[in-house]
């Protein structure tokens, strides 16, 4: 004879069992209908799409066809990488849904710091060293030689890597948030050599620094400008290289 099963289970757990079930279906129902409403109501059809100010120069067909569409169908990311790859001088770019029916477009614009000629153009480098675009006209912005561009690897939107070009975007942050230094416009940068960085400042001087406490040292100049010790169109060129900085002034020769 067959034994009999001595597992039983009592009508308490019998009971359980049931109602987790039916608080189960009655979520997954709830969900359910919950996402058909979101995906469905005209009360979620985009009406606006917000772009912001930094950024209105912007023109993509596609953020124009997104409205009338349901926020909840549109693909977030793949606008972020349609915006991204057509405008790489574009910085913290981000596409946000705002409930219940607009769409931000939030981010900045790269500012140029720089200008390197390449590929018989002016590629314009902004304060973090990202490559930005072409200009066929060399801008008033510092035009940087000695800087090794690697056609494999270089591309818009990406940040050039190597010592030279970090330090004189150092170099050149630093100026331009000095109060006393960004008056100066700096024509040229010689950056081949990291042992004598030569800045082409004004009309005919020079400034020297080399890869060494470069912070230290552009402090010092700073200093020394706020206090006019250095009479600007007196000087022929500032080496800030060594311990004490030297000083070379011009000199006229008299024809008489």
């Amino acid at each position: 004879m067959a034994k009999k099963s001595s597992v039983k289970i009592s009508r308490i757990a019998v009971i359980r069992i049931i109602v987790f079930l039916f608080i189960g279906f009655v979520l997954f129902t709830g969900y359910v209908n919950t996402v058909e409403f979101l995906k469905s109501s005209p009360l979620f059809e985009v009406k606006d799409v917000m772009i912001d100010r930094s950024i209105q120069f912007i023109d993509l067909r596609s953020l124009r066809d997104l409205k009338g569409t349901n926020i909840f169908k549109i693909d977030i990311v793949k606008i972020d990488h349609q915006i991204a790859q057509r405008y790489p001088y574009i910085d913290e770019l981000r596409v946000v849904r705002q409930l219940p029916d607009r769409i931000l477009i939030l981010a900045k614009k790269r500012e140029p710091l720089m200008q390197i000629y390449f590929k018989r153009k002016y590629l314009l480098l902004d304060t973090e060293g990202v490559a930005l675009y072409y200009v066929l006209q060399p801008t008033a912005l510092p035009q940087v030689y000695g800087i090794p561009l690697e056609r494999d690897w270089m591309f818009l939107g990406g940040r050039i890597q190597g010592p030279e070009l970090s330090k004189v975007v150092e170099i050149l942050n630093s100026f331009k948030q000095s109060p006393y230094l960004r008056r100066w416009r700096i024509h040229t940068v010689q950056a081949g050599n990291l042992s004598k960085i030569d800045l082409a400042v004004g009309e005919n001087m020079h400034v020297i620094l080399d890869q060494d406490d470069t912070q230290d040292k552009i402090e010092l100049l700073q200093m020394m400008v706020s206090s006019n010790k250095i009479n600007l169109n007196q000087v022929k060129y500032i080496d800030l290289r060594f311990k004490e900085p030297v000083i070379a002034n011009n000199v006229e020769t008299d024809k008489e």
